[in-house]
């Protein structure tokens, strides 16, 4: 993984931003000829000119020795990257960046929590005498108005923030703000320099091919090993976009409101229907919409129903922090032979049998992503398998979401709706994982599949089927 990975902060402004974008291969490029003649379009007046010139050079000579990383952050917003970057003086009067490199595809720092860190680590530096100074740069809400709170939603993005402080000085922050007009991003200029001094910021030339940042510190994700023997792992990113796209299919889910049903069912859950109304809006012939709704957390999860049961140990805990650790995936072998993880639709009422009871019996189930028939019963290295071949193994493109990559067998199958008008048409796969000659149920689970998701027109018994498959589970009752 890269430094900026899981900082990007996208919308539909910022993914336009801008014509430029396309020339800057790299944040090395010298990017602000793009952007000078867009460049300081207002720079308030002083009251009194001849008052503050010295003020504003003083701050100004400071400053400067910064420019490389103010532009950096500017090439890196006009990439659609919205990371906080931080650099530091060292003794010797050299300026080098530090930033904060993603380990691992499940974990990273809020902006919050980077710029805090980065305070903390540079303060604690300042005051040992390691450097003379140090700047931290990061998107706010700054627009001339003193506002330098992190900007983290959609239309709070209004200026770069600059947070410095120089040794023997009072900590101090300016911004350069900006606003998005015709898919461009402009940029309005410090107000306390003057206009040469502005543009000699930004007319400022990056070095290519230069590492600006030879400093970086990991992020790794927090975990601990409990008094069951349970490995407990954070996560701070993951949501349940995908499992929803496999429950409406990939297509009607990006273009049809389905996050506006699911929020009024969400809130008509919440209230005493006498009539029975909402228990229509949410349970299926073979699918339920379940809500789960406390002080801190209400959501809506797909739970395919089933019957079928393994007995599992639960070796592995992955909690999602973003869902106030009440989702998780849960890993571990069943059978005693075969690993497997799935998302715990009960996680949150059940939360404690996971920590504390490792053997459990665990009803799994499926939400199939994307269905296609296979033909190739040869493996990659040319092995040639027999017919009755089954398998599956983790997705790469969807890491510790529990879905796998499967050629698997369907059993059985049969036509199923969803919603009270019936819109939401799939099938409950009953699809083979394992093969096992003495036991047809060794690994076969019950499996929804979204007609929009199939690449198959029509589905037989016994025919052998490849695709992506999310795995769920709960505590059999």
């Amino acid at each position: 993984m890269g430094i900026f990975d899981f900082f990007k902060k996208k919308n539909n402004n910022q993914e336009n931003v801008s014509t430029p974008v396309q020339e800057i291969e790299m944040p090395e490029e010298k990017v602000v000829e793009e952007v000078v003649e867009e460049v300081v379009e207002t720079i308030p007046e002083t009251p009194s000119q001849q008052v503050e010139e010295s003020k504003v050079n003083e701050e100004f000579e400071k400053i400067r020795i910064y420019n490389d990383y103010i532009v950096y952050s500017i090439a890196l917003q006009l990439r659609g990257e919205y990371t906080p970057l931080s650099a530091f003086e060292k003794e010797n009067g050299e300026v080098e960046g530090f930033a904060y490199m993603v380990t691992e595809d499940a974990y990273a720092l809020s902006p919050q929590q980077a710029i805090a860190q980065m305070e903390e680590k540079f303060e604690n530096e300042l005051q040992e005498g390691k450097i003379k100074s140090y700047m931290i740069l990061y998107h706010s809400q700054f627009d001339h108005n003193g506002n330098h709170t992190p900007a983290t939603q959609d239309g709070e993005f209004k200026g770069i923030s600059l947070a410095y402080h120089f040794a023997e000085d009072d900590k101090a922050k300016t911004g350069l703000p900006y606003v998005f007009e015709n898919q461009n991003v402009t940029y309005k200029g410090f107000a306390e320099f003057s206009h040469e001094e502005n543009n000699e910021i930004m007319n400022h030339q990056l070095i290519e091919g230069k590492n600006y940042f030879p400093n970086t510190e990991g992020i790794a994700a927090p975990e601990m090993t409990n008094e069951a023997g349970i490995i407990i792992r954070k996560s701070n990113i993951h949501n349940l976009v995908n499992t929803w796209s496999g429950i409406f299919g990939h297509q009607n889910f990006q273009t049809k409101d389905y996050g506006q049903y699911l929020t009024t069912i969400l809130m008509q859950s919440t209230v005493a229907d006498p009539t029975g109304e909402s228990k229509s809006k949410t349970e299926f012939e073979d699918v339920r919409f379940k809500t789960i709704v406390t002080d801190e957390l209400s959501t809506i999860i797909p739970e395919v129903k089933t019957d079928y049961t393994l007995d599992f140990e639960t070796r592995s805990i992955r909690e999602w922090e973003n869902a106030l650790n009440l989702q998780a995936i849960v890993a571990g072998p069943a059978r005693d032979t075969f690993g497997v993880w799935f998302f715990a639709t009960d996680y949150a009422e059940n939360r404690n049998t996971y920590m504390t009871q490792p053997h459990l019996k665990v009803n799994v189930s499926g939400i199939v992503l994307i269905l296609d028939v296979h033909t190739n019963t040869d493996l990659p290295d040319g092995t040639k398998m027999s017919e009755d071949f089954t398998t599956y193994a983790p997705s790469q493109d969807l890491p510790n979401y529990a879905c796998f990559d499967f050629i698997g067998q369907i059993i059985d199958f049969k036509e199923t709706e969803l919603l009270d008008d019936g819109s939401v048409k799939g099938y409950i796969l009953k699809l083979k994982l394992i093969t096992n000659e003495e036991n047809e149920n060794f690994f076969t689970i019950d499996a929804f599949v979204n007609k929009e998701n199939m690449r198959i027109e029509t589905l037989t018994k016994g025919m052998k089927v490849t695709g992506a498959v999310q795995l769920q589970g709960k505590i059999a009752g």
